[in-house]
């Protein structure tokens, strides 16, 4: 998740950075950083899906796996007008912010998940 969050942030800087560049170099610019944000894209959900499985006790697979997708739901909902408050009428600084964000999420993680380690029961099973 950290991984993901660091390659989201240099994703969008790259992005951000094309709006004062000539066409031919802001289309391989941004190609690189769309394809930087895919590669935050593979590692963040790869992490959610360890994390959605690790501390899911064997017999409440379905009701971790709802609330799992509840969460992506709503992320759904709210991405389109945070995106484009920040990106688009922001701009470039919005672009930053928004890497900055995910940065901070990713580095957040491992202490949230050292959280759930300690207060919840964790068995072989659940991996």
């Amino acid at each position: 998740m950290r991984r993901s969050g660091l390659a989201f942030l240099i994703g969008m800087a790259l992005i951000a950075a094309t709006s004062a560049m000539p066409g031919w170099l802001a289309v391989t610019v941004m190609t690189l950083g769309v394809a930087a944000h895919t590669v935050g894209e593979l590692w963040q959900a790869v992490g959610s899906l360890e994390l959605q499985f690790r501390f899911a006790p064997a017999h409440a697979q379905g009701q971790y796996t709802g609330i799992s997708a509840l969460g992506t739901g709503l992320a759904n909902v709210a991405a389109p007008s945070l995106l484009g408050l920040l990106c688009i009428a922001w701009g470039a600084p919005g672009w930053l912010l928004m890497g900055g964000i995910f940065v901070a999420v990713g580095l957040a993680v491992p202490a949230v998940v050292r959280w759930g380690e300690r207060t919840r029961p964790h068995s072989a099973e659940a991996v």
